[in-house]
């Protein structure tokens, strides 16, 4: 389970939250990039169909990020999106449409007053939660 672990600096914690927070009603959606386990940087994307069910970012909008984070030499750890009014556990249509079992699924919750964020490893159309640190010190 330590292998897992991802290690979310608390300034990339903040700007995946505020992002979340600032789309309500709607979901958000972005991708998290680092070296390893280590998250370096967070891309806010754009919903571009404005639901609070679903997110949708094309795929020109991905491959211009891809290639951002090529450039950093940094790679793809995780994707993250929000559920604005239900818990932060994967739906069958998230799980059906995570693209690859070596990303992170990132759920953050705005059900209730306080958001909860939570992280997933989906394989096999299955999924298991998995550890996270936030670290106050990056």
């Amino acid at each position: 389970m330590t292998k897992d672990k991802l290690i979310i600096p608390e300034s990339c914690y903040k700007v995946i939250m505020e992002h979340g927070r600032s789309n309500l009603p709607y979901e958000s959606c972005g991708l998290v990039s680092g070296k390893g386990r280590h998250v370096q940087t967070v891309w806010k994307l754009v919903n571009e169909i404005k639901s609070d069910r679903r997110y949708f970012v094309g795929e020109k909008v991905i491959e211009r990020t891809l290639e951002q984070i090529d450039k950093k030499k940094e790679k793809v750890i995780a994707i993250y999106h929000s559920h604005p009014a239900t818990e932060p556990i994967p739906s069958s249509y998230d799980i059906v449409n995570h693209p690859n079992d070596e990303l992170v699924m990132m759920i953050i919750s705005y059900k209730s007053d306080k958001p909860q964020l939570k992280c997933y490893r989906v394989h096999n159309k299955t999924y298991n939660e998995c550890l996270f640190l936030i670290d106050p010190n990056s």
